[in-house]
């Protein structure tokens, strides 16, 4: 990912509480560039889903560790880079399975970010580390999505 002048890199510690402030960020930098409000929301929530899965899976709930986001903007696109140094990620939690919302006796939290990225995103690339560490990227077509 080339770095331009209007792009944003973020460190932040991996405390869920942290959530709401990366969820305002990614709302505002979108909204900079004009992106209209059903896809700013939909992006966020992704993005949203993308770091917690680094919290609660990666790091396992560890408040002490960093997720790193970097939101890139392209003529063409929109690309979104979350990354950690935890427990990389199984192969089979990182692919694309069609989203169903489950029945409600079958509700429960967790299980459908993954699935989110890949219906809001027109690409989506996990890259688990061989030991350490996930990076996803996303990237968001602005003539598709007429952005």
């Amino acid at each position: 990912m080339r770095t331009q002048e209007k792009d944003l890199r973020l460190t932040v510690r991996s405390d869920p509480y942290l959530l709401a402030s990366i969820r305002s960020l990614v709302r505002g930098w979108l909204e900079s560039w004009n992106v209209s409000s059903e896809a700013v929301h939909q992006v966020v929530l992704a993005i949203d889903e993308a770091c917690a899965n680094a919290i609660r899976h990666a790091y396992e709930g560890r408040k002490d560790r960093c997720v790193e986001l970097t939101m890139h903007a392209e003529p063409e696109y929109f690309e979104f880079q979350v990354s950690d140094q935890g427990v990389p990620c199984p192969s089979e939690c990182a692919e694309y399975r069609p989203l169903k919302i489950p029945d409600s006796e079958d509700l429960r939290p967790g299980g459908l970010g993954v699935q989110l990225m890949y219906e809001v995103f027109d690409e989506v690339q996990f890259c688990p580390g061989p030991t350490i560490g996930n990076c996803v990227t996303m990237k968001l077509m602005r003539r598709k999505r007429g952005i």
